[in-house]
């Protein structure tokens, strides 16, 4: 027996190493350690869940500090020629230090370990096309997805066709971001589904200009009039439960001459949501039930590079909606981002997945952001940075309390950023960051006292140590 099992571990190796002789294997990882040092309002970091009144400002103590760990492995395995690539990506996402992972999602690592917290990643095939000569190649699968960072830009299951012919690079694809399951829905309520294309082209060296249009549609239960709130103004979160026919149209480009860099993107939405029913940030809900759609997005950034440090200036636009009676939505919808600008607002911090916002706007309210920021690269080892923003939405937040009295500002606030990165092996680099925003009456929407004064300023300071091979 014992003879057995040894000729059939040997066989079996060899199988193994005949196998590995045709073929390229890879591993990577993202070994991320975050640490909150110290925030004065962690109410605010609750993931885009918007509510009137939710952060405390009449005593309770919301002073808080965290360390969590979010660690990403992915395993490539391909034909020796390229032809074929298999990916699978396993991420054990957030967990922090202490946390019970069986209260709400399995984030915990307390006592004796953690729950359940490995999700999968990607999990996709590569494939050269077969009999093409130029480049063009299909990834099909739970695969990463850039469409543009202000509209789309996150994991998603579909097939994509990518390729270049000369100096032109190309995006087609499908995507099932929602499923309906027919065995327990009406006839006429369809999948959510995508379809979208990008082109692009480099007319000189550093630089690059393209186009991308996306089509997104599904049917919902008819006459349902489900709620598409001021509060939950991303079209993921709506899954399938309103009609979309949704298109959106993106010209983006930078530019590098010599020192001096430039670009930004211009994005139009157009299309229908229908069966639904429109609840502005007040809760007033509109009598319409079918709204035409007439959005816009505007990036753009510019600077300069003096030796060893950047200048840059930048500023975005996302229109708002400013009557919630009518039968248009002017607010711009992204799908599923993760958008980097503030500090203390979006997830820039380490602390990534804790956050009040992933969307380049506030509510349905649109959004102005001014941003100067300077970088410096002091040696090898250490890049030093700090930003002045100011932002606002671009349509007044109107909202009252429960004495009657009704309140309307636009005033986001002033935020001040700084950081300092380190690195301590080529792979391995220790970071903090520093942001505090000053206020501004908007801000009193999200404040338990409703007095249409923004009472309590935010800051936060967070580190990180990051291993990435």
């Amino acid at each position: 027996m014992k003879k057995t099992l040894a000729v059939a571990a040997i066989v079996s190796s060899m199988s193994i190493v005949g196998v590995a002789a045709a073929a390229d294997f890879a591993f990577h990882g993202d070994l991320d350690n975050r640490f909150n040092v110290y925030t004065n309002h962690v109410d605010y970091l609750v993931n885009d869940k918007f509510k009137k009144g939710m952060v405390d400002v009449d005593g309770k103590d919301v002073n808080d500090s965290w360390a969590e760990a979010k660690y990403r492995f992915w395993f490539e395995a391909g034909s020796d020629n390229k032809n074929v690539k298999g990916v699978y990506a396993m991420e054990i996402g957030g967990i922090e230090f202490g946390k019970d992972g069986s209260v709400g999602k399995s984030v915990g690592g307390l006592y004796s370990g953690d729950g359940v917290n490995v999700e999968t990643r990607w999990a996709y095939l590569d494939v050269q096309i077969p009999g093409v000569s130029e480049k063009m190649r299909m990834k099909t699968g739970l695969q990463p997805f850039n469409l543009n960072k202000f509209f789309w830009k996150e994991t998603i299951m579909g097939v994509n066709l990518d390729g270049k012919v000369g100096n032109f690079g190309y995006l087609v694809g499908w995507e099932r971001p929602y499923r309906v399951d027919a065995g327990s829905a009406g006839p006429d309520v369809s999948d959510v589904d995508a379809f979208i294309g990008k082109v692009s082209f480099k007319p000189m060296d550093k630089s690059k200009v393209g186009f991308f249009a996306s089509y997104i549609k599904n049917d919902a239960e008819p006459n349902a009039h489900n709620p598409i709130k001021a509060t939950n103004w991303e079209i993921k979160k709506w899954k399938d439960s309103v009609d979309l026919g949704i298109y959106t149209l993106g010209l983006t480009g930078k530019f590098n001459i010599n020192n001096i860099f430039f670009g930004g993107d211009f994005i139009y939405q157009g299309g229908t949501i229908d069966n639904a029913t429109y609840v502005d940030q007040d809760g007033i809900e509109s009598t319409a039930h079918d709204y035409d759609v007439n959005s816009y997005f505007l990036n753009v950034e510019g600077g300069v590079k003096v030796g060893a440090t950047k200048i840059t200036g930048t500023y975005w636009y996302a229109s708002g909606d400013d009557d919630p009676n009518d039968d248009e939505v002017n607010a711009y919808l992204s799908t599923d981002v993760d958008v980097t600008g503030s500090y203390v607002l979006m997830g820039v911090h380490p602390t990534s997945d804790d956050y009040f916002t992933e969307r380049p706007y506030i509510l349905d309210k649109g959004l102005h952001l001014f941003e100067l920021a300077a970088d410096t690269k002091v040696n090898d080892k250490l890049k030093v940075g700090g930003a002045l923003l100011y932002m606002m939405t671009a349509e007044d937040v109107t909202y009252s309390n429960d004495a009657g009295q009704h309140f309307s500002d636009d005033g986001i606030g002033t935020e001040i950023q700084a950081y300092v990165k380190y690195k301590l092996y080529p792979d391995v680099s220790l970071s903090m960051s520093f942001g505090y925003l000053f206020t501004e009456d908007a801000m009193d929407y999200f404040e338990s006292n409703l007095n249409g004064t923004a009472d309590e300023d935010i800051y936060t300071v967070g580190a990180r140590l990051r291993y990435k091979f």
